[in-house]
């Protein structure tokens, strides 16, 4: 090497090594114990448990082109009679605009809004009104639609 110069990075397969930790993990997760340690187990051994480990790996991480799903919704708790937002997401982690985490924002404090509300005229169908509990579910029913309809069409800010 010449002065001031540094030798290149060594080449990091990173591929392989989440193989191998994730083998790894499979091949701990079977044992209460480790019958021998990872590190002395012969290699068609932890080859096959590289391949249980990246069939988990497959299974929980989605390789399509989706674009995330997030959905918002207001609730309520038949049970414990209280209001809810539901929150539904199809891609985690997910990355996104900030226009979209806007547009999220304001989903979720739409559906805080509306989960307050929809526990409001609840108590108010029982309490006023003397409906039932079908009665008042199907105000609530009439009433989200309404909203739903009042509030407009959705917009795409993806």
């Amino acid at each position: 090497m010449s002065k001031g110069r540094t030798p290149p990075p060594a080449t990091i397969d990173h591929a392989a090594q989440l193989r191998d930790r994730l083998g790894k993990a499979a091949y701990e997760a079977a044992f209460d114990h480790e019958p021998v340690p990872w590190a002395e187990t012969d290699e068609r051994r932890r080859e096959r448990y590289r391949v249980i480990g990246q069939a988990v790996m497959d299974v929980i991480v989605t390789k399509d082109d989706r674009r995330g799903d997030f959905s918002v919704s207001s609730i309520y708790g038949y049970k414990n009679q209280k209001p809810y937002v539901n929150v539904e997401v199809s891609v985690s982690p997910m990355q996104m605009s900030p226009a979209k985490a806007r547009e999220i924002a304001l989903m979720l404090l739409e559906s805080a809004d509306a989960a307050e509300s929809d526990a409001v005229l609840i108590g108010y169908a029982r309490d006023v009104l003397d409906l039932d509990d079908r009665g008042a579910a199907q105000l609530l029913d009439q009433f989200r639609k309404y909203r739903d309809k009042q509030r407009g069409a959705e917009v795409d800010s993806a």
